[in-house]
């Protein structure tokens, strides 16, 4: 299967190598590199609660996973391991430069065998007043069963011994507390700034944890263990979903154990005693590490303002067409609005619902719900509607992955404030970008949308590259309506004309397009596919684009993430991935058309679920002035030769060449640039 189609899995991990790339380049600031260090460690996690939980369970059924038209997953198991592995070397490495690139500018991490004399005191203090009040240890019994522990925090394995030899060691389990800052500031006493990890202050004050006991001599080594955190829900509607959904939450906590990280100097003996209590025998869920781990926690490393450190805030390209005294409604009126996130700002999404929610001549609101930020200004602008005697609906997805609890807790805030909420639709994910807004003009109700390839939430509008479409097309707007309409009548699939959605019109969408664009080529007209998006695997997405391709018909195709194309020698596909400072997530499809190229924007990526189980959204950019400025869009991204790199067979994420005398590109900046420049 891999000769034609690579598993989503391992083409995962060739884009988390491409986030640790940056890590280990020189050329990105300092705290830059600590950042996409966090970035990586806090993928990976994800990466074996959700994807290696998954093919472990699939694993488990036999030869079932053959009619998935997927890898053999045991295959794809072993190869995980691997890369892993392999990667975990280069991380070590890229960490290893990153402290001493600190060291250079006066900022050193030290572990608690470093304290300078001066300084313990201070260390002894916090210790007993800020940390010891968070530990609890679980003392390890050779006959005792060991409770369930938690799924992510990281566990220090003490030994506890009398440096005369004389009786029996004590073994014990210390969970590093999650809600303490991972990372000690120390005071300064010199032009060095000393930095301590929690664990090591941990184990600065271990002969104060174990005081009672007669022990004089402590080990202390780390481990971490990540559980199966896929939820499922089943069909008995007489239960809530609220039930439902904490019965889920809570046996996420209870997964079964698909990983152990441990410090590679653990003892055997020690090791083996933990990992029989953890159910953790399994050698391919074993991966001995350095002596940190829950390294996304660099995410949070303390900042120190020094010149260089960070890339320099970006000031935000104007949206000449808004205008402050007109309105968001006059403006949109005028014209379709595209917002290039985050060179052009979010908070004009903001403003409109503001507007939205005071404006006598609103009547309704509606909108879907899948991430939000943790104090939305989105979600209170909806409450501000509903209390203004607005008709305010919410589509909550209640099953956004790891932001179950908080759409939950929203969606009762809603319902507390009036707003009208439904938790998702019966069989699919709600995963498309919609704001709907009625409006009261001249007697007549007009029709405002606003539809996105990114989630309506401003704490991720800074770092994720997206659109958002605002548009007052009345039959866009029409589409709209009905799919809202669907969602609470999902027994009726919609009839869209310009809008479409998955899982009724995706696949036949793109597969008339394609076909449109081969028959083009044939007659001899001008024929080319150029897509942008997060992932493509989809095994009959692929072969259609093969075919297409092997047809004559120009494709190039941008892909953030998992890349399952096995690409050939002197392939007819052209394929590349850009990782920089934003995170690349909008969707992007342009056809040729024979000389009338049309351009489309989506919330959906190129997986099964995206167009089988899932309610997503395409849309075309009517306006030609915004379908030439996406099409010049896709043009920069692909002339990148700083922070592009090739998608070759191997997925060897090696960089672009840049020719001779070709002048430099680098896509983020020069679309910014592009942006600025009024077009």
């Amino acid at each position: 299967m891999e000769k034609d189609f690579r598993s989503k899995e391992t083409s995962w991990l060739s884009f988390n190598a491409r986030v640790l790339q940056e890590a280990a380049d020189p050329e990105v600031p300092l705290y830059e590199r600590i950042k996409f260090l966090g970035i990586y460690s806090s993928n990976l996690d994800e990466f074996f609660r959700v994807r290696v939980a998954t093919l472990k369970r699939l694993a488990s059924l036999g030869d079932q996973w053959k009619e998935l038209s997927i890898p053999n997953p045991n295959e794809t198991l072993r190869k995980i391991k691997r890369l892993v592995s392999a990667q975990a070397e280069q991380f070590n490495d890229a960490y290893a430069r990153v402290k001493g690139d600190l060291v250079v500018n006066d900022v050193r991490l030290i572990d608690e065998t470093e304290v300078p004399a001066n300084l313990k005191a201070f260390l002894l203090n916090y210790f007993r007043t800020d940390v010891s009040p968070h530990i609890f240890p679980i003392i390890l019994k050779s006959a005792s069963k060991l409770p369930q522990l938690k799924d992510l925090p990281m566990y220090l394995a003490v030994r506890a011994s009398k440096s005369d030899g004389s009786g029996r060691p004590m073994h014990a389990l210390i969970e590093i507390p999650g809600n303490l800052p991972r990372f000690l500031l120390l005071p300064k006493t010199s032009s060095t700034q000393l930095v301590m990890y929690l664990d090591d202050v941990i184990r600065f004050g271990l002969h104060e944890v174990f005081s009672t006991f007669p022990y004089d001599h402590f080990e202390s080594y780390a481990i971490k263990f990540t559980r199966d955190s896929e939820l499922e829900f089943d069909d008995d509607f007489t239960e809530s979903f609220y039930e439902k959904l904490e019965d889920s939450l809570k046996a996420r906590e209870e997964g079964l154990p698909v990983r152990a990280n441990f410090d590679r100097d653990f003892p055997k003996p020690f090791l083996n005693l933990v990992l029989r209590k953890l159910n953790l025998a399994r050698s391919d869920s074993l991966y001995p590490g350095a002596r940190y781990h829950n390294r996304r926690d660099l995410l949070s490393f303390p900042k120190i303002n020094k010149k260089g450190f960070v890339y320099e805030d970006a000031e935000p390209v104007p949206v000449r067409l808004i205008k402050k005294k007109a309105g968001l409604f006059a403006s949109i009126r005028k014209r379709d609005i595209l917002l290039h996130i985050p060179y052009q700002p979010f908070r004009h999404l903001i403003t409109l619902l503001q507007e939205a929610s005071i404006d006598p001549l609103v009547r309704r609101i509606q909108l879907t719900q899948y991430r939000l930020a943790k104090a939305s200004c989105i979600a209170a602008a909806l409450q501000s509607a509903a209390r203004n005697g607005k008709e305010v609906f919410v589509l909550v997805e209640p099953q956004a992955r790891f932001d179950e609890e908080a759409n939950i807790k929203w969606a009762s805030r809603y319902r507390d404030a009036g707003v009208q909420v439904q938790l998702g639709v019966q069989g699919l994910k709600v995963h498309s970008k919609m704001v709907h807004i009625t409006r009261k003009e001249s007697g007549r109700d007009r029709l405002y949308s606003v539809l996105g390839t990114g989630n309506f939430n401003e704490d991720t509008a800074g770092i994720f590259a997206d659109h958002l479409l605002m548009t007052y097309n009345q039959e866009i707007g029409e589409d709209v309506g009905k799919v809202f309409d669907f969602f609470r009548r999902s027994y009726h699939p919609p009839r869209l004309g310009h809008v479409l959605i998955a899982p009724f019109h995706l696949r036949d969408f793109l597969r008339t397009r394609v076909e449109k664009e081969i028959e083009n080529h044939e007659n001899d007209l001008p024929s080319g596919i150029s897509i942008k998006v997060n992932n493509f695997s989809d095994v009959e997405t692929n072969k259609l684009i093969r075919r297409a391709a092997e047809a004559g018909v120009p494709v190039r195709l941008i892909v953030r993430s998992m890349f399952s194309l096995v690409m050939k020698d002197d392939d007819p596909i052209e394929s590349m991935s850009i990782v920089d400072r934003y995170l690349e997530h909008s969707r992007m499809l342009i056809f040729e058309n024979g000389g009338s190229p049309k351009v489309f924007l989506s919330s959906a990526d190129f997986l099964p679920r995206n167009f089988d189980t899932r309610v997503e959204s395409i849309f075309p950019i009517i306006d030609k002035k915004l379908s030439d400025q996406l099409r010049e869009y896709f043009e920069i991204q692909w002339r990148d030769n700083t922070k592009a790199r090739i998608l070759d067979r191997e997925l060897t994420n090696k960089y672009r060449p840049r020719r001779k005398n070709e002048p430099v590109v680098r896509a983020q900046y020069d679309i910014e640039n592009y942006l600025r420049g009024g077009n």
